[in-house]
């Protein structure tokens, strides 16, 4: 594993915070255009899968533009957005020891990517979602859950379109029903090969949903991180991967 230190906050107690606001309409308008995309391929029988893989795509392209640049801003949409659940959605429940996870960031940190780390142990770069674009040229931003100040009304539209904005997801549990909601959002998974949800990709027969790593330690995740990362350069073959986790 490569030794360049990974930038990481230092343990800190979370203290639950009080909801200081809610969110504004105009805040929810950010991400328009990626959302309604996402909300006309729900009617699948209507649409073809090429047509549809068409529009998720565009979608996620448009919704990466809002998280990691502010309105107008120049942003490189072809790098990878990886999302990492450290924590539950929730930030409730641990799922990757903290020890190990510094240890994975720093090889994480020579590549060429964006990574969001869902957290509920450390303290938060952000005090609500809304503040992403704000962080766009940080290689590692640290999402709290437990403390977002923007109030509960906002938390399922935001956390949306997160998720529609991501490319990968690193997760380190097999929580069905995460695993259900990413790949509604076409995002390809990097998991457990245990998981009954998730076929490793295979570029030869090009079949496939996920990139699964055989045991849970540092060098079979980082390797299969990496082989995911490889073919996010070939955008035939990526989408291919997104058309069978929409199937």
């Amino acid at each position: 594993m490569p030794s360049q230190k990974a930038k990481a906050h230092s343990p800190k107690k979370v203290v639950k915070k009080v909801v200081v606001k809610k969110i504004k309409k105009t805040e929810l308008e950010a991400f328009s255009k990626g959302q309604d995309a996402f909300d006309m391929m729900e009617d699948q029988e209507v649409m073809s899968s090429q047509r549809m893989l068409k529009m998720m795509m565009d979608g996620k392209k448009e919704a990466k533009k809002e998280v990691l640049g502010k309105m107008g801003g120049a942003i490189d949409t072809k790098t990878p957005l990886l999302i990492m659940f450290a924590s539950d959605l929730n930030g409730e429940k641990t799922h990757f020891p903290e020890e190990s996870l510094y240890k994975l960031l720093e090889g994480l940190l020579i590549l060429n990517l964006k990574i969001i780390i869902i957290s509920g142990n450390q303290r938060s770069d952000l005090n609500n979602l809304g503040e992403l674009p704000e962080h766009a040229e940080n290689h590692i931003i640290w999402y709290n859950p437990k403390q977002d100040n923007s109030g509960h009304g906002r938390e399922e539209k935001e956390i949306d379109r997160l998720l529609l904005a991501c490319d990968m997801a690193l997760v380190f549990d097999r929580q069905h029903d995460l695993l259900k909601l990413l790949m509604k959002y076409g995002i390809v998974i990097i998991g457990e090969e245990t998981s009954p949800f998730l076929e490793n990709y295979h570029p030869n027969t090009e079949s496939g949903n996920a990139f699964t790593y055989p045991r849970r330690d540092l060098w079979s995740i980082f390797a299969t991180l990496v082989r995911a990362l490889e073919t996010y350069k070939f955008p035939y073959d990526w989408q291919n991967i997104v058309r069978q986790i929409l199937k």
